[in-house]
């Protein structure tokens, strides 16, 4: 039995008005420069509560303290003015990474929010589980995520990982072990009923509805279109080329919209809405 890395620590969020508006990215690691132009441009005329950070925000590995010169990547999603909450990709513990360097910048970047590899956020409307499942791949912990959500009286639930569930790019089909590892969290995402799972490691942006909505938001920084589209995929209509782009989640009581966005914050999608999935 592995140890398990439970879901201690508790951060909140206010919604406006009972919404919350969130910028999703991911895979930043060549620099968030790009990508934080689009983000600021569409905070700019409708302002966002937060931004999260799918994993992989630094390559070709992660920083090694908090001191580390190449958290200049991350300065221009920090200095937006909202919220960054951000989770561990495989690419932040290869080489001499320090994963709790990451952690231990909160309070010393602005705006970055970090509080433990993994932690929940209370967001009104929708709570947020953030997990590790680089350190859930290799067999050393446990997202425990019905016990992260036992308490919540949110409308909604949202999980937020690094590795897809399900998509459509490489990361979907191969490594066939890694694909049937991340498969197997699935019990216990329905055990926890919930209704939403953001996820970044392939390097395109899709929305997938199923028995619950799947969000890959890759594409922050080198991106690469898809290999073969799921049945389930409602966007992209079809395979194109990919370019650095964003995604923007829309929460009220009722429900999620999301839409895409390229590097200039010009929208790519229609707002696509989806009412609840999953019973309680």
């Amino acid at each position: 039995m592995p140890p398990l890395l439970l879901l201690l620590a508790l951060l909140s969020l206010t919604p406006r008005n009972g919404v919350l508006r969130i910028a999703v990215t991911g895979d930043t690691g060549k620099g968030a420069d790009v990508v934080a132009e689009g983000i600021r441009n569409v905070h700019a005329k409708t302002p966002l509560d937060a931004i999260i950070l799918a994993g992989d925000t630094f390559y070709p590995c992660g920083v090694t303290s908090e001191r580390d010169p190449r958290w200049k990547l991350v300065r221009p999603l920090t200095t937006i003015g909202v919220p960054v909450f951000p989770v561990l990709g495989n690419h932040d513990f290869c080489g001499q990474s320090d994963p709790y360097a990451q952690i231990r910048a909160s309070g010393v970047l602005a705006n970055w929010n970090f509080p433990a590899r993994q932690y929940m956020v209370r967001g009104g409307v929708a709570d947020f589980a953030f997990i590790d499942t680089t350190s859930y791949l290799r067999g050393k912990s446990d997202p425990k995520l019905v016990d992260a959500f036992r308490s919540s009286t949110a409308a909604w639930h949202v999980v937020v990982g690094h590795h897809p569930v399900i998509s459509s790019g490489y990361h979907g089909y191969f490594p066939r072990a890694e694909v049937k590892r991340m498969r197997e969290m699935i019990p216990s995402l329905r055990e926890s009923h919930a209704d939403f799972y953001i996820a970044g490691h392939d390097h395109h942006e899709e929305l997938i509805r199923g028995r619950m909505l799947h969000l890959i938001s890759g594409a922050g920084s080198s991106p690469v279109p898809p290999v073969k589209l799921h049945v389930s995929t409602i966007y992209p209509p079809e395979i194109r080329p990919e370019r650095i782009g964003f995604a923007v989640v829309q929460i009220d009581a009722k429900e999620i919209r999301v839409r895409f966005y390229d590097a200039k914050g010009n929208p790519k999608s229609e707002w696509i809405r989806t009412k609840r999935l999953t019973l309680r």
